[in-house]
């Protein structure tokens, strides 16, 4: 059972999805898990499977857009603010707090690729957040900054942020919008194969969205590049962590530099041999495999 919902993140609108356990007792108290989707997309992607696969074993979920993506409000249209993506995980807990139905003592969260960074950053600020997890995390700036594989020149993103900076003199001086593709609009372009299968998830009946086009605005680059989503980790992320990686994904890195770096006494990395990035969005056996940590995760620290 599932309620399209709204709630107010600063002066936007969030449209998100609550995902209810089958024989919903408004009643009882359950714990609530709040799903945060990639950079580019959306709440019926991967962040709403796995919100149904978590509700259908007994928790209260919401997955939701991005403020300035997706069915949410705020201009300019696809812009990719970290701070703001993190402080919208932040809104969705506000809300879930004020359900009767939800234990605001019993609150995790759990972010797919770019949303795993900010799931994470989030839980570093937050402790309302009870439980984290992760299924591919991407840290968005250590990503533009080391490259996908963690083999580029950090050098090479200083002109990012000229470009960002250009963007946006030129729209304050009455120009459009400018975006970037965040998805190669050829499979053939792919610079990486986790790329290439970007393009089948993103751009083919996979899980194409009307409102997930694949781009960002182009002054999103400055805050992207300078970010970095584990920030204090080592500190603050005090709270139970599991994290999930395809031993074939090039952002495996990532998600290992997260397990080595984490303060918490109680983390886990699990590697799902032969998954891929994207497959762990929604290729059965991986999400499977995912679920099989993350549930019993969830569970005992909820």
């Amino acid at each position: 059972m599932t309620e399209s919902v709204s709630f107010k993140t600063y002066a936007w609108t969030l449209a998100g999805r609550l995902h209810l356990p089958a024989g919903f007792d408004p009643q009882r108290l359950y714990a609530a898990i709040v799903c945060v989707h990639p950079a580019g997309g959306v709440k019926e992607q991967t962040a709403g499977l796995y919100a149904e696969k978590l509700a259908a074993h007994g928790f209260v979920t919401l997955a939701y857009d991005a403020a300035f993506q997706g069915e949410s409000t705020g201009e300019p249209r696809h812009l990719e603010n970290p701070h703001l993506r993190v402080e919208d995980v932040s809104a969705a807990i506000d809300y879930l707090t004020t359900l009767a139905s939800v234990d605001a003592a019993r609150i995790g969260v759990l972010g797919v690729c770019a949303g795993g960074g900010y799931a994470t950053n989030a839980a570093v600020v937050d402790t309302r957040i009870k439980a984290l997890g992760t299924v591919s995390a991407v840290n968005y700036g250590q990503m533009y900054r080391q490259g996908w594989d963690g083999t580029a020149n950090p050098q090479d993103c200083l002109a990012l942020r000229d470009m960002a900076m250009a963007a946006r003199t030129a729209e304050a001086n009455g120009q459009p919008t400018q975006y970037l593709p965040t998805v190669p609009d050829r499979r053939e372009d792919a610079p990486h194969p986790d790329f290439a299968e970007a393009f089948d998830y993103y751009r083919t009946a996979r899980a194409q969205h009307c409102n997930a086009p694949g781009r960002l605005a182009t002054r999103s680059l400055a805050q992207l590049v300078t970010y970095d989503a584990f920030n204090n980790v080592e500190l603050f992320l005090t709270q139970p962590v599991q994290i999930v990686a395809g031993s074939q994904a090039g952002t495996r890195w990532m998600s290992e530099d997260l397990y080595r770096r984490a303060a918490s006494k109680n983390k886990d990395l699990l590697i799902v041999e032969g998954g891929t990035h994207m497959a762990m969005y929604d290729q059965p056996a991986m999400v499977e495999a995912a679920l099989g940590k993350l549930v019993p995760f969830y569970q005992a620290h909820l």
